[in-house]
């Protein structure tokens, strides 16, 4: 015999399975958020240009400043993104070599320690390799001594990083413990407009007549070269 529908026994029916409705909508839930996620459209890594920071920023400057260079020199990009590394000494690191090793990122921005171990493995392009890279610096007295680094692999020294500090614009916008040094990624989705990226910012930063925003970072004792 078949039991009656009414009343009674949908509310005696919801009372034993609420429950089970309960779970069905919470996994009809993350079915839907994982649907979303995967099949969300992704911009491809040759029209974007990602920027990691190891640090903090003024955020609303940043992007204000980063979106007049997408405007003026790449608008054919679809994207220019600031990404944010806080540099907890615990997780910190962890969670920058998580990016790298997924082969995240075309610029970076880490301060001394991260900068000085990921040039030694190979990580960032020889920018004294890069057309007048090196003679920017020197006609603007940018003192990139520590920015220059042994390859581990190869034995050859090598310019790997700028130091931002004392940089017109970087320097009043983003910051973190100590010095940080911006460099490009060797293994690079999008060499091209990351080269185009790292030009722009320099020549803003070195123009003639520009002021450094900062005090520059003291220089400390001449290091043994590893």
């Amino acid at each position: 015999m078949k039991t009656p529908i009414n009343a009674k026994t949908l509310k005696q029916h919801f009372a034993y399975s609420k429950w089970y409705y309960i779970l069905l909508v919470i996994g009809l839930f993350f079915f839907w958020n994982l649907f979303y996620t995967v099949t969300e459209p992704r911009t491809p890594d040759d029209q974007k240009v990602d920027i990691y920071i190891y640090g903090f920023a003024q955020q609303e400057q940043l992007e204000t400043y980063m979106e007049g260079i997408h405007q003026s020199k790449m608008p054919e990009m679809k994207e220019i993104n600031c990404l944010y590394v806080t540099p907890d000494e615990s997780s910190g690191p962890m969670v920058l070599s998580t990016h790298v090793a997924a082969g995240e990122g075309n610029l970076f921005m880490l301060p001394r320690d991260l900068f000085q171990s990921y040039a030694a493995q190979g990580m960032f392009v020889s920018l004294d390799d890069m057309d007048g890279i090196v003679d920017m610096c020197e006609q603007a007295g940018l003192n990139i001594e520590r920015g220059w680094r042994k390859n581990q692999e190869t034995g050859e020294r090598h310019l790997y990083g700028i130091p931002v500090n004392t940089m017109k614009t970087l320097g009043s916008m983003v910051y973190s413990s100590g010095e940080l040094y911006i460099s490009m990624r060797d293994y690079n989705t999008n060499p091209d407009y990351s080269e185009l990226m790292l030009r722009t910012i320099l020549e803003d930063a070195f123009s003639e007549g520009a002021e450094t925003a900062v005090e520059p970072v003291p220089s400390a004792e001449p290091e043994s070269q590893p």
